[in-house]
């Protein structure tokens, strides 16, 4: 009873597998080795119901013995070669899987692109239309200088106030959306001028570099030095660190980068989960082929470090 049970089980077990196997046929773009393995499950599917009537002793629906013989052959053989074929089925699937991940570092790419270009547009605009504007009217306001009332003439010195203050915010604004030392002197000089530039607090940045006249290709040096900038400015805004390190090395045709802070830390984790920051520096280095770690405990600061093969 309990090996007829266990043959029922068996036979059912094998038609869905055959079945199963059927479906993904389609999948495997009817690859010859998994069509065997199809055919293999099938003849034995074939073969446990011969062997279930058997035990029935179902003589009218028996297979012959000549019949069971050239199934198992069949069998044996379909198994055999397929396992010898079935490399090409983990090429196949290797092969999706690369141009999969290189149809997303492409389009990635494609996005951070047109992201900076809109970045460089409006910069350029802000620069060549505003600009000139505000220019104009510092010099309308210059003319008046020659106002005698006292009352007016603080009202000129308030508005040319103002009108400086718009003039340099313009400025940084511009600097901030393309910045223009970055495509002139290269990624260590832009992310110096990016950390003289930043208000003082209590935060303390020693950033140090080999890099002296070293050019990189643009979406690196674009895409490192937004990262720069977005790991101090999480600092500034988040960490309540007192000390930031960074360290731009270059050698052996690998450039690196170490970051760290003594703030009050973060879950790793929990953060790639809840916001999109971290991830967004993750793509944008996994858009370069680079390798990025970032290793941090609440209350123990934080340490990035990115590897970009040149």
């Amino acid at each position: 009873m309990v090996k007829e049970i266990l043959l029922i089980l068996t036979i059912l077990l094998q038609i869905v597998a055959t079945i199963v196997a059927i479906r993904l046929s389609r999948r495997t773009k009817y690859n010859l080795s998994w069509m065997l393995f199809t055919v293999g499950l099938t003849c034995l599917a074939v073969l446990r119901l011969g062997e279930y009537f058997r035990i029935k002793n179902w003589t009218s629906v028996q297979l012959p013995s000549e019949v069971s013989l050239w199934l198992g052959i069949a069998v044996s053989l379909c198994f055999a070669v397929g396992m010898l074929l079935v490399q090409k089925i983990f090429d196949y699937i290797t092969r999706t899987e690369l141009q999969q991940r290189i149809s997303e570092r492409r389009i990635l790419n494609t996005i951070l692109r047109t992201e900076e270009k809109e970045r460089q547009r409006f910069s350029k605009d802000l620069h060549d239309g505003l600009g000139p504007l505000l220019s104009s009217a510092k010099m309308s306001i210059s003319a008046l200088s020659e106002i005698k009332d006292e009352r007016s003439k603080e009202i000129l010195r308030n508005a040319n106030y103002v009108i400086d203050e718009a003039i340099r915010s313009l400025r940084e604004i511009s600097v901030n959306l393309s910045p223009h030392i970055l495509n002139d002197f290269g990624l260590s000089r832009a992310v110096s001028n990016f950390i003289n530039k930043l208000p003082r607090s209590s935060m303390r940045i020693n950033y140090s570099t080999n890099l002296r006249t070293e050019r990189f290709d643009m979406d690196i040096e674009v895409i490192l030095y937004r990262v720069i900038c977005e790991l101090i400015n999480n600092s500034l805004k988040h960490s309540g660190a007192t000390q930031v390190t960074i360290s731009l090395i270059y050698t052996d045709e690998v450039l690196r980068l170490d970051y760290r802070d003594n703030g009050c830390g973060f879950d790793v984790s929990a953060q790639e989960q809840q916001g999109m920051g971290i991830v967004n520096i993750r793509s944008r280095i996994r858009s370069l082929k680079g390798n990025m770690e970032m290793k941090s405990t609440p209350g123990k600061g934080m340490a990035a470090q990115i590897e970009i093969h040149i």
